[in-house]
């Protein structure tokens, strides 16, 4: 008989394999978007931003809308799983559609193309992100399995970003033009958007049997407007989740102001091949797995507040270093073997401390949900992730939008090819992949330092349920 909260490994392994088709969509979105529409096709920086940005408005609504939603369906499928079926073919599509604007575009409809589509495929991602999330956060009630579980989310969700990053790239070296021919990208779109499709279809089937063991609360007041934000203000009551949340937000605005930035810090700034820059992609899978053999011994040591602040630190650290050593003259010149090697490095460390960070916050979540349920009596994962899942969207976009803006402030100019940009504009990049970049994840640190769930806390509040829980059986 396996131990209570405990899970096969299988579930787990379905449930992980899920985030490999949201990874291989948000990172082809996140590393290639800009570079196409800016670099490729020529709208002006600030727009794709702008464009990106403006986007998430629409998220405000549909992730905390969705969250509430998933909390009170009730069907044969369970809660969850009706919303994991019906996203996979939306988003694989409108991933696609993103990188196959109509020939002849100028500057305004390539605009209203990366918008409109944009919306179309967060709206999509949304559908499934904050139920599978929410997913998650049911399949254990146990305090360090609930870390195993958002483990294997967090690793597979690496390789699925880590293999679209390495195709793309191998791609476009392969290819006449490389990554300066727009017609170069839609192969790599179609390949990620039909992998995310499938995945998430064989993630949602192979999870089902779960249905029939997870809680369906029956304590739910019917669904409205106001009923809607009520519940918004009970979540952001909690002072944990609160802390959770606004660590998040600058987290994610450095997170986005990065993944903008960095194609062209590596092709232009390093002045990597496309080839060199493909590998590290590579970096992110050892270090995602050395976190998933590691995050449940720090958090037994640590606990999830002291593995947060180790993680902030590592990201920092990692990201600041070798930026700082090249505009100080302290680094080895492009062309010399090192400079990959300690950038990999680097990758890794850098990885390793967003993996910890990662895992630890997914799975401090579920804990904040229990506290959750003592508080208001009600079991509500869907809008506790959905609140989670936008704020770090609308952040990451607003870091993207803000990368977009600094990429045309610094004198960037598009078709650009390595090796003849300006000095002075490169050293200004280094200074946006650098100390701007991670300025966010130091005041995240503040507040990521301020959560107070620990295992102690976590058995009171577990104990309580359970009192309830009985004594509503006795009743």
């Amino acid at each position: 008989m396996s131990e209570p909260g405990k899970l096969a490994v299988r579930t787990k392994l379905a449930f992980g394999l899920g985030a490999s088709a949201e990874a291989a969509v948000g990172i082809g979105f996140s590393a290639f978007s800009m570079l196409f529409y800016n670099n490729v096709l020529g709208l002006d920086a600030k727009w794709v931003g702008v464009a990106v940005g403006s986007a998430l408005l629409f998220d405000a609504v549909s992730d905390p809308l969705v969250g509430a939603l998933s909390d009170r369906v009730r069907s044969r499928w369970g809660r969850r799983h009706p919303f994991l079926f019906a996203s996979a073919v939306p988003l694989g599509a409108c991933f696609i559609a993103l990188f196959a604007p109509p020939s002849g575009l100028d500057s305004s409809g390539l605009f209203w193309w990366l918008f409109g589509w944009t919306v179309a495929m967060r709206q999509s991602l949304t559908l499934y992100h904050v139920p599978h999330l929410a997913l998650g956060a049911e399949l254990s009630t146990d305090y360090l399995e609930r870390s195993r579980v958002m483990s294997h989310n967090a690793l597979f969700g690496v390789f699925g970003g880590a293999g679209i990053y390495f195709a793309a790239w191998q791609w476009f070296e392969s290819q006449p033009g490389g990554f300066g021919d727009g017609g170069n990208y839609l192969p790599m779109a179609v390949a990620g958007g039909a992998f995310a499709s499938v995945v998430i279809l064989v993630s949602a089937w192979f999870t089902r049997d779960r249905i029939p063991m997870m809680t369906t609360p029956t304590n739910l007041p019917p669904f409205s407007i106001g009923q809607f934000w009520r519940e918004i203000g009970e979540c952001l009551s909690s002072r944990n989740y609160r802390m959770l949340l606004i660590g998040l937000v600058f987290l994610s605005a450095a997170v986005g102001i990065r993944e903008a930035v960095n194609p062209y810090v590596g092709l232009f700034f390093w002045e990597f091949s496309e080839g060199e820059i493909s590998f590290f992609g590579f970096a992110s899978p050892p270090a995602y797995a050395f976190a998933f053999l590691l995050v449940t011994t720090l958090h037994r040591i640590l606990d999830k507040r002291g593995s947060l602040i180790l993680g902030i630190g590592v990201v920092c650290i990692a990201a600041l270093t070798p930026i700082s050593l090249r505009l100080w003259g302290s680094f080895p010149e492009n062309g010399d073997p090192w400079v990959w090697r300690i950038m990999m490095f680097s990758a890794f460390v850098f990885y390793f401390g967003i993996a910890v960070l990662n895992i630890t916050a997914m799975s401090a979540l579920a804990d904040v949900a229990d506290e959750h349920e003592v508080r208001t009596h009600r079991r509500q994962e869907g809008i506790l992730y959905a609140a989670r899942t936008f704020f770090g969207k609308a952040t990451q976009g607003l870091g993207f939008a803000i990368s977009g803006f600094a990429i045309d402030a610094i004198g960037f100019i598009p078709n650009s090819k390595p090796g003849e940009v300006d000095p002075d504009v490169i050293f200004r990049m280094g200074i946006l992949d650098g100390p701007v970049a991670v300025a966010p994840a130091i005041i995240a640190l503040l507040f990521y330092a301020s959560y107070k769930i620990d295992k102690g806390r976590l058995a009171d509040v577990q104990a309580e349920l359970a009192q309830r829980a009985e004594a509503g059986r006795s009743v």
